[in-house]
């Protein structure tokens, strides 16, 4: 009876380990699918920075002017973000397309993900990657309706 018992501890032990060993590491991955994508905006002379962050649910978080919101995107179009940030992987590797801009006037959209951050994505570009991420930061920014306009 004794040896039995002994095994059923060591059974349930060993079980207990599997389950945290399989648990630990499905919720680190759990953890990434949830890394927000952010949209950096330079702003101007007449129009505030801003940064928002969204992750793949649709909530979103933003500053811009320096006053903080929040606000939800559709399903959908977060899925879309979030589909044209893996198709560009990685970022930081994204050609690098100049354009020319006002001093003044002129911004530059990055879009950051986990430890990447594209080149400006606002430039015309060949590459339907970076067209796709400033298609869908822009259509975004619009969802969430805030104005950059200075006051």
């Amino acid at each position: 009876m004794k040896k039995a018992l002994s095994i059923g501890k060591i059974s349930l032990g060993a079980t207990l380990v599997v389950a945290l060993l399989s648990v630990v590491p499905l919720r680190g991955v759990a953890q990434n699918a949830e890394s927000p994508g952010i949209i950096i905006n330079s702003g101007s002379t007449n129009t505030c920075p801003y940064t928002i962050s969204v992750d793949p649910s649709g909530q979103a978080s933003y500053t811009v002017c320096n006053n903080p919101g929040t606000g939800k995107i559709s399903k959908s179009l977060a899925t879309e973000f979030f589909n044209a940030i893996s198709a560009a992987e990685p970022l930081s590797e994204l050609s690098a397309t100049s354009c020319a801009k006002s001093v003044s006037f002129g911004t530059t959209t990055k879009v950051k993900y986990k430890d990447q951050t594209s080149p400006d994505v606002s430039c015309p570009s060949s590459d339907s990657r970076v067209t796709d991420l400033y298609k869908d930061a822009q259509a975004i920014q619009q969802k969430l309706g805030f104005s950059t306009n200075r006051r």
